[in-house]
């Protein structure tokens, strides 16, 4: 009876027009009155929600909604300061409405406000749900938004990435000092033989590192980062084989690293994620043994079984390729509390442990209390330029003793191209970052206005590499600058710099950059000049 009702008052208004009608045309314009009603009825309804208020449960937990609302679809809005607190999500947008979300492109995902910040820069959760692995459902009766988790991870007791990728040989390092980038080479590996089966170079890392070391001298992870992220590598091992000191340094990176994640503490479910999801993680151990055939108290040559309790420094790198939560206590010399160990991968070659991999207690003082997961290994056309000053990675770090700081650095484009995307270091976990471009940079006063590229967050400290949504198009010999205002909660001095702090980073160069750094964005001070240091900022186009 309604619909008869108000299908006549649309004809009276029509012939008041002194229109004549056919009854289809008559029909159509009252299904477009009935949509135009259904408009109105969301969008009052989104008006309502909006002035009395909503709840929001996420995996049953209930989050504070008071910086959220509704849009006139009765989508969830939250901005992009929210989606990076309670996710840990990567966010960046360029000047529309289309971004990135955890590296996914995103169309019509924001909905801007007149201010650019990552307080009012709202993210459309109906559209980004996908890309953050969540479900997103409005109850209508409870008026509740309710976000779920999809696809749950449960880790397995047991779980050993040779059972599922093939792996390369284990090698054997010799009197070398270089387990540190057999362990980086070998993570690599693994990080990427469900798709082909590779072989990097061990040589060509340790002799093309840039830092001041001999092959019989020892290194670490960050240094095997310095040398990936600067696309000097890796490569493959039959271009430059180990242990014959002779390597070439033009050989071009046959992959590029663009991200590289870091742990701190000892977090057992994070590192077998990160094993499950990406490959072997990388952390240093302290061995009370030097040799395959080696006796010890820690060492259990039997059951291939290792557990250290001293306090004793690390002095060795190894791969975690998987766990067993019931590996017994009884298998170690010296008994650990409880069951449980990591299966790593050593670089003593087969004769050592079970064809070269052995069982470390989780309770063991030094692995798995710092490591890296390369979680980001791309092909080498993923861009065509990297401009970079950072030749040595992090060395050091720099801040004005507060978890904010600003850093920027200065490059000449080579050609007509558009920058696509930035990269640099989280020097600890929480942290949270803002970018801006300068597409035209004439002089450090340009600083002072740049162009807000996106925000994001990170739950890791490591390297990360952000795509821009929107790109920058850059002439030939044209100056630009890309700037990051970076917030790190447990540092000081968030942000990372090259700079010479001894005789093994005695090659860095202070003449190939122009970067700045600033407490606030507008004083602006030379990081050369002032400090003898270049920050790590790269930027890439095409």
């Amino acid at each position: 009876m309604k619909h008869v009702k108000r299908y006549f008052l649309l004809l009276a208004v029509i012939c008041m027009a002194g229109v004549i009608l056919t009854r289809a045309e008559v029909r159509h314009l009252a299904g477009q009155a009935t949509g135009s009603l259904k408009s109105y009825y969301v969008k009052a309804r989104a008006n309502a929600v909006n002035e009395k208020g909503f709840s929001l449960l996420y995996d049953g937990e209930s989050i504070d909604t008071s910086n959220m609302r509704m849009s006139e679809e009765m989508h969830l809005l939250m901005s992009i300061a929210d989606v990076v607190k309670y996710f840990g999500a990567s966010v960046t947008i360029g000047s529309g409405s289309d971004c990135y979300i955890q590296g996914e492109y995103i169309e019509d995902g924001i909905v801007l406000s007149e201010q650019r910040t990552s307080e009012t820069i709202f993210v459309d959760m109906n559209h980004a749900a996908s890309a953050l692995g969540l479900s997103c459902e409005w109850k209508n009766s409870e008026w509740k938004v309710v976000l779920n988790t999809l696809n749950k991870q449960e880790l397995p007791a047991r779980y050993d990435l040779r059972d599922y990728r093939t792996l390369t040989p284990v090698d054997n390092q010799g009197d070398y000092g270089t387990c540190w980038a057999f362990a980086s080479t070998a993570a690599l590996e693994s990080s990427l033989s469900d798709e082909s089966s590779w072989d990097f170079s061990v040589d060509h890392m340790t002799m093309n590192s840039g830092f001041n070391i001999s092959p019989t001298q020892g290194g670490d992870y960050n240094m095997a980062i310095a040398y990936l992220s600067a696309w000097r590598g890796p490569v493959s091992e039959k271009y430059d084989p180990y242990g014959d000191g002779v390597t070439d340094a033009s050989l071009k990176a046959e992959k590029h690293l663009q991200e590289a994640q870091f742990f701190n503490e000892k977090d057992l479910d994070y590192i077998k994620r990160m094993i499950m999801n990406y490959g072997g993680v990388e952390s240093p151990i302290y061995m009370s043994i030097e040799h395959a055939w080696d006796a010890s108290q820690d060492y259990q040559p039997l059951n291939s079984a290792y557990y250290y309790s001293g306090d004793m420094e690390a002095n060795h790198d190894v791969v975690i390729i998987g766990w067993d939560d019931h590996f017994s206590r009884e298998n170690f010399k010296h008994m650990p509390e409880n069951d449980g160990a990591f299966i790593c991968r050593n670089s003593w070659g087969t004769a050592f442990g079970n064809q070269g991999y052995f069982y470390v207690s989780y309770e063991d003082a030094v692995l798995g209390k710092t490591g890296v997961a390369y979680t980001g290994i791309e092909n080498p056309d993923n861009y065509s330029t990297i401009y970079q000053t950072d030749m040595l990675g992090w060395v050091g770090t720099l801040g004005y003793h507060a978890p904010t700081a600003w850093f920027a650095n200065v490059y000449t484009a080579q050609s007509s191209e558009s920058l696509k995307a930035v990269s640099f270091y989280a020097v600890d976990g929480c942290t949270s970052y803002d970018i801006y471009v300068v597409p035209e940079y004439a002089g450090i006063e340009d600083l002072k206005e740049p162009v807000y590229a996106g925000s994001g967050y990170w739950e890791q400290g490591g390297y990360y590499t952000v795509d821009l949504p929107e790109m920058v198009h850059l002439k030939e010999g044209q100056k630009f600058a890309v700037m990051v205002c970076i917030t790190t909660e447990n540092s000081e001095l968030p942000i990372a710099i090259e700079y010479k702090a001894s005789d093994l980073t005695s090659g860095v160069d202070l003449s190939d950059g122009e970067g700045y750094v600033s407490y606030n964005g507008q004083q602006w001070t030379s990081t050369e000049d002032a400090y003898a240091c270049n920050v790590c900022l790269k930027a890439f186009t095409d």
